[in-house]
């Protein structure tokens, strides 16, 4: 086999095997290397980070006034949240739109519902341009998450979110790195349904926009239990498992250990969106039973992920008000004025829905 069949990004995997399927026989068939997608998302990571700090000019002191007018209590006046939320919301639904295009436009016809594809004729499987363009851009994306707490643009994320990102930019290299990007699309779209959903349910939360605080989140939960907890095992764990052993069988045989190691976190991961799922049920049937405040509590006791950095919820008080005092002064001040006395904020009345931060995002 020559060796020009044999470049590209496969080459260190393939090796010297001489299996009839891995002549990569395709016209026109070509892999650019791992070095050009780090290239290609290196120039939109930097694209993001500008537009991060321009976004944080404009909207830093609306987004302070809209908090600080609209949350029931210091945590939810916190301007900085709000802003977070309002940037990672309009990410997600980039990276969901972007997502849903290419896997319905640009995946050789491998989406949620028709996996045939997915796999069969690897390696012989030729990505179009967008597939590149857009892992380029999930993996842009993740890097600037990441960069947060260098660049100090965003509230920095907790421990288990900074595992996730880098499980996430593992996930991503290897699938472009082995040519495995049609499952790889379809597993990033099923992750990404959920997550503008959940920000958006934290926005509506944080600024007490009456029913839709727990709407949102029954619409939140909806979503990710139809997409994490049932078409993972469907588009996800049953090509992985199953299918290869149909499509590519030889595959399986020749790299068995990647096989196992890939269909382990595979598992483990979906074993992960069934623990959420239940800390998310549990807080809906906290709210429907003992009211929003129980739900509430509850929801602060599970979450493990603790989104924000220590220290963020305790410097929440300190936002200030268009005339410079905080939330709490600044109540405080009309209270005397009206000859009452202060009073404290009142706790929050709806699920924090820290339950779900983590699982989002994933």
């Amino acid at each position: 086999m020559a060796d020009t069949q044999r470049a590209g990004r496969l080459a260190w995997l393939i090796g010297t095997r001489d299996r009839p399927e891995y002549a990569l026989e395709q016209p026109g068939f070509s892999h650019q290397g791992l070095e050009w997608e780090l290239a290609g998302a290196v120039k939109m990571l930097v694209v993001l980070v500008v537009a991060r700090f321009v976004f944080n000019m404009l909207l830093k002191g609306p987004t302070a006034r809209l908090a600080a007018r609209r949350g029931s209590d210091a945590h939810h006046r916190d301007g900085r949240r709000l802003l977070e939320e309002l940037w990672v919301t309009a990410g997600n639904l980039l990276m969901l739109g972007a997502a849903l295009y290419v896997m319905l436009r640009k995946n050789g016809g491998c989406w949620f519902l028709n996996t045939d594809t997915c796999l069969a004729g690897w390696p012989n499987i030729v990505a179009e341009p967008e597939v590149a363009r857009y892992y380029q851009l999930e993996l842009a994306w993740y890097l600037h998450m990441l960069l947060k707490p260098v660049l100090h643009y965003g509230l920095p994320d907790g421990r288990d979110m900074l595992v996730h990102h880098f499980a996430s930019l593992a996930l991503i290299l290897v699938s472009y790195g082995t040519n495995l990007t049609r499952i790889g699309v379809v597993v990033l779209g099923i992750f990404a349904i959920s997550n503008p959903l959940l920000h958006i349910a934290k926005i509506c939360n944080q600024l007490s926009l009456g029913p839709l605080k727990i709407g949102g989140f029954m619409v939140f939960a909806l979503a990710f239990f139809l997409s994490r907890v049932i078409l993972v095992p469907l588009a996800v764990l049953k090509p992985a498992l199953l299918d290869s052993r149909r499509y590519i069988p030889y595959a399986v045989e020749d790299f068995r250990f990647w096989y196992y190691v890939i269909n382990v976190l595979l598992v483990g991961l979906y074993f992960m969106q069934l623990l959420w799922m239940r800390s998310i049920a549990r807080v809906l049937s906290s709210a429907s039973s003992h009211g929003s405040v129980a739900a509430s509590d509850m929801s602060a006791k599970l979450d493990p992920a603790q989104r924000y950095a220590t220290g963020t919820a305790q410097q929440a008080g300190a936002e200030v008000t268009a005339d410079g005092s905080t939330p709490t002064q600044a109540t405080q001040a009309r209270h005397a004025g009206r000859g009452q006395q202060p009073q404290t904020p009142s706790p929050a009345d709806l699920p924090t829905l820290g339950t779900a931060d983590v699982r989002a995002e994933l």
